[in-house]
């Protein structure tokens, strides 16, 4: 598969480009250097399917793990509806501590995403999947996905074999693993019970490799068992692939940068009646969550 590597600067001229517009660009820049890591930016096809939204070209940060060696296993990292902001470099990081090459997807700038919701971008996550896969130095069979609220909801969607193979007729490359954190649960049980919704009977069948829920019980897109009531309404055989790790006391963007409590106004909020969303940060809960991810993904990465 033909790809773009451009640079191998410790920041990208171009992606600097990319970002300056966002308020979040210093956080991130000083978060790469301060860390001393050489990241590359990459371009790549966005995954085509019928009855799916498309993009030509998808832009996203390639690092690898350090003293590892190749080829390696990756994760492909999936922002929020705010745009990449510090919580993808969090976890990213821990992973290439592991052994794990990261790619971070820019999907859009911080109050531009896609009216039509998180299936248009399936197209990046996808991308991703297939860029990634037709790397040498990555193992195309050991390629997970992590998403935050809008890229949880991504992660997870991309776990449904029906919506796999739309992309993917011959079910490869597939990713080996799924950690969706905070995702909108609700609109994913919608997906099972509601005839009338997009991408109904998603969740009939899955790829059949490991999906690990991440959910908080304050979390204001919905009520406190809302991740459990979508395991909960999963088939049998469904259900042997899905775990969950439930934080009560954890609100929605649980890993935010710290000091940054905030609440938002979203339509998707209180299943889809509107209201405030909580981004209260906990670094206690981050911290477990982080190394339960890595936990995850390497115990997955570690089957044949």
């Amino acid at each position: 598969m033909t790809h773009i590597s451009v640079a191998t600067k410790p920041f990208d001229r171009e992606r600097i480009k990319h970002l300056q517009n966002s308020w979040k660009f210093f956080t991130l820049l000083s978060l790469f250097f301060a860390a001393g890591v050489s990241a590359e930016s990459v371009q790549f096809a966005g995954a085509q399917a019928a009855g799916y939204a498309h993009v030509q070209q998808v832009s996203a940060t390639l690092e690898m793990p350090a003293n590892a060696a190749r080829p390696v296993p990756a994760v492909v990292v999936l922002h929020g509806s705010g745009g990449i902001d510090g919580r993808g470099e969090f976890h990213a990081k821990a992973l290439r501590k592991a052994g794990f090459a990261t790619l971070e997807v820019f999907m859009f700038e911080p109050g531009n995403r896609f009216k039509e919701g998180h299936i248009s971008t399936l197209t990046h996550a996808y991308g991703a999947l297939a860029y990634l896969a037709g790397r040498s130095d990555i193992i195309p069979t050991k390629i997970g996905a992590l998403g935050f609220s809008w890229g949880g909801n991504l992660s997870l969607l991309a776990a449904s074999d029906s919506v796999h193979r739309s992309f993917f007729p011959s079910g490869l490359p597939k990713f080996a693993a799924h950690a969706p954190f905070y995702a909108v649960w609700w609109q994913h049980s919608r997906r099972i019970t509601d005839p009338s919704v997009q991408a109904f009977g998603a969740y009939n069948a899955l790829t059949g490799v490991p999906v690990m829920l991440f959910a908080g019980g304050k979390d204001d897109y919905g009520p406190p068992d809302s991740a459990q009531t979508f395991l909960n309404e999963l088939s049998p055989q469904a259900k042997t692939w899905v775990s969950l790790q439930f934080y009560p006391s954890a609100t929605h963007g649980w890993d935010s940068p710290p000091g940054r409590n905030r609440t938002i106004q979203d339509t998707s909020a209180n299943e889809g009646k509107g209201g405030s969303v909580r981004f209260w940060p906990d670094s206690t809960i981050a911290e477990d969550s982080r190394a339960k991810m890595v936990t995850f993904f390497s115990e997955a990465f570690a089957k044949p």
